[in-house]
């Protein structure tokens, strides 16, 4: 062979291998018209050949799931990040998107495989700001249960089969952040939040309920125990931008989420629960920026994989525009966060009960409904859309206030016996100590005056609801007790997950066998309501001062 003919069959292939890794993968749902959702086999396909043809990704497995399918985790950045060490050299933002936790709710999981798609080439840029870490199919047991959308969605609009909400042990995963009881949950704790710790995370949905004007809707993190300045970043500056993005630029008119109690005579627009079991309302505690993205479940399919995909985009081009600042929003409230701990900044009451606050009168759009005649099973009357809508002012309730609230204290003491618990602490990434000798002091023990286990199970756990009493008294902790200072920047977290009235770890009976200890014994009853004396969890004044090990990892 000539080198003049050599030298045209090398720039042939080399021709070839440019055009070849220009083609870029297509999702199921486009290439059957918005017919089908992706299988987890699918997705894995669809980013290998992503990845093949040139996209700056690289695709790994953060865990796997009860029925062993792997939880895929990509990572999009420019140049390469292979860890958490590097992403925080290049000084870059990370950004944590999550699609599929309710796996029927498809059109996030299409969403953010059509973004990754775009990162490799008219969205490229976006990577010079951002580090960004995607888990499309957070629940691929649930994903590949495929059912009739009927069955599995009730009247959501498509696609034809879909998955089911549960994960493979029966959880719903959107309840389980606290308790961490599912392989997803903790896989995720351990690889995306404990290290990359994220600074904006997105949680991706379809509604259930009202039928409204809105073809997607969006909430804040909730819970008001978190720190207040990202979550206050999110509420007031970044999502009304947001609206007013879609609204201009695509078109497409999105509000914050809620629901009306009475479709026909409408007296609120009331948003979901506050709890820290929600995933969004979790990484408020951590004193990091989340947002919920609800696609309206009676849009057509391509309806929501579209606007999910345009808020997605907007989300984005936002935080790249407000990296620095968002940064420093952090920093701040981590800082602030261990000085209250610390008692070098005052100490805030944080709610363990919380009620709904209004923004004011704002005009909601509805879609106006006509009686059928019928009547459901519970005697409610039925019905059915008109395909018209109106305009009603009523009060927004979108955020939460406390009802009952305690003040933050500079830690937590729970016995020895309770290593399950700071084991779980660690995977939250909470720094853990224990006593390497006795420490008497004046702490707040807590009596409980009632202490109720909820008569019906939910996700497996009948609930504890205490009402406690806080008396200051002298005691001695044993050497071997934990200690979690609050006076670290998770420390609104520890406050959320130890506080005993409040919707953490005893509430999930995390606590239950130990309510016979030596560190305060229950007074015989099994279940039901009836006095107590203390409980095995105790608020500290003032942090030890004898010598404590900090535990690493799982270690006890």
């Amino acid at each position: 062979m000539t080198p003049l003919a050599r030298n045209t069959l090398l720039l042939l292939f080399l021709a070839s291998r440019v055009a070849a890794a220009q083609t870029w993968p297509t999702t199921v749902a486009e290439r059957t018209n918005f017919d089908s959702t992706s299988s987890t086999a699918q997705v894995g396909l669809f980013l290998d050949s992503l990845q093949l043809a040139g996209a700056p990704i690289s695709v790994s497995s953060m865990g796997r799931t009860a029925l062993g399918k792997p939880l895929y985790l990509v990572v999009a950045s420019d140049p390469a990040v292979t860890s958490p060490a590097e992403a925080a050299a290049s000084g870059k933002l990370v950004v944590y998107l999550q699609g599929n936790i309710h796996a029927g709710e498809v059109e996030g999981k299409e969403a953010l495989l059509i973004v990754l798609r775009e990162l490799a080439g008219a969205r490229r840029d976006l990577l010079q700001k951002l580090v960004i870490l995607v888990a499309p199919d957070y629940n691929p047991d649930g994903n590949d249960a495929f059912g009739p959308v009927a069955q599995n969605r009730g009247d959501q609009n498509g696609p034809a089969m879909v998955g089911q909400r549960a994960d493979g042990l029966n959880l719903d995963l959107n309840r389980d952040y606290f308790k961490a009881e599912a392989p997803e949950t903790r896989a995720s704790l351990q690889r995306v939040y404990a290290t990359w710790d994220p600074a904006l995370m997105v949680d991706l949905h379809t509604t259930d309920g009202t039928r409204h004007g809105y073809l997607l809707t969006y909430a804040p993190p909730l819970d008001p125990v978190g720190p207040r300045g990202p979550t206050l970043f999110v509420q007031d500056q970044m999502l009304p931008a947001l609206r007013t993005t879609l609204q201009d630029r695509y078109h497409e008119p999105i509000y914050d989420y809620g629901n009306v109690e009475d479709p026909v005579n409408p007296k609120s627009w009331d948003t979901y629960a506050p709890l820290g079991w929600y995933g969004v309302n979790y990484v408020g505690l951590r004193g990091r920026m989340a947002i919920l993205s609800e696609a309206y479940s009676h849009a057509d399919f391509r309806t929501r994989v579209q606007v999910t995909h345009d808020f997605l985009v907007e989300i984005l081009n936002y935080a790249a525009a407000h990296a620095d600042e968002i940064r420093q929003i952090e920093r701040e409230a981590d800082r602030q966060t261990a000085l209250e701990g610390a008692g070098a900044a005052p100490r805030p009451d944080l709610a363990v009960q919380y009620k709904p606050a209004s923004r004011g009168v704002e005009p909601i759009v509805l879609e106006m409904l006509r009686a059928t005649g019928d009547t459901s099973a519970r005697g409610r009357p039925r019905y059915e859309p008109t395909g018209q809508y109106r305009t009603v002012r009523i009060p927004a309730n979108v955020m939460f206030t406390d009802s009952v609230s305690r003040p933050l204290p500079a830690g937590y003491f729970f016995p020895a016996g309770a290593a399950d618990v700071a084991s779980l602490l660690r995977l939250h990434g909470i720094q853990v100590e224990r006593l390497e000798a006795p420490w008497t002091d004046t702490i707040e023990t807590v009596a409980a005056s009632q202490i109720t286990w909820l008569p019906h199970e939910f996700q497996g756990h009948q609930l504890v609801q205490v009402t406690a009493i806080y008396v200051r008294a002298a005691r001695t902790l044993p050497a071997g007790s934990f200690f979690v200072t609050t006076a670290q920047p998770l420390g609104r977290l520890v406050f959320a997950l130890l506080e005993p009235e409040g919707w953490g770890l005893v509430r999930w009976g995390a606590f239950d066998r130990l309510l016979g200890s030596e560190f305060g014994a229950y007074s015989g009853l099994v279940y039901g309501s009836g006095n107590v004396r203390e409980l095995p969890v105790s608020r500290a004044i003032r942090a030890p001062k004898v010598p404590m090990r900090s535990l690493v990892g799982g270690q006890q």
